[in-house]
């Protein structure tokens, strides 16, 4: 998570797994790519099928998926809540209005093996029946970043709309 700009007006942050991680999951398509074409040459076609094509895709599909960036935009100026993501495959741009935004909270799982949550940061609009719940990431994390992330999205809305006691009075006195 990165921080772009934090001002009155708009606050821009970006979400997505480290690039440097991302290549540690590309690291293996070399070696297995030149086993695969050694037993190609060597006449073992199934096998050389199977890591050029099976394990090679598995870990393309794999960097595709974890590649997704998320990029937030809550703009007072334009009263827009932006939800940007950007893959290998393109960008989806979804836009929501600001004062339906009541807050960012944490959508919490538990792992069933161990005792440790997983937790990501959902925007909740409670303008709509049942209300909306907008995931920022497809993934959970186990350490305290989400936690912060809702934390700056919750004190941006506070400075934005007025030090009220809850976000929620915003739409219930008006």
């Amino acid at each position: 998570m990165s921080i772009e700009t934090n001002t009155p007006d708009l606050l821009e942050l970006e979400l997505g797994i480290p690039r440097f991680i991302l290549w540690f999951v590309m690291l293996p398509v070399l070696p297995v790519t030149l086993i695969g074409l050694a037993n190609l040459i060597g006449g073992e076609i199934l096998t050389a099928l199977v890591l050029l094509v099976g394990l090679n895709g598995a870990l393309v599909v794999g960097y595709i998926v974890l590649s997704e960036r998320t990029r937030l935009r809550l703009h007072a100026g334009s009263g827009l809540v932006s939800v940007i993501r950007t893959s290998r495959l393109g960008t989806r741009r979804r836009d929501y209005p600001l004062d339906a935004l009541d807050s960012a909270e944490l959508d919490r799982s538990n792992t069933s093996k161990e005792d440790r949550s997983t937790s990501r940061v959902v925007l909740v609009f409670r303008n709509t029946r049942p209300a909306t719940r907008v995931p920022l990431s497809r993934w959970s994390v186990s350490d305290g970043g989400p936690a912060q992330i809702a934390n700056h999205i919750n004190a941006w809305l506070r400075r934005h709309f007025g030090d009220e006691t809850s976000i929620l009075g915003r739409h219930l006195s008006g």
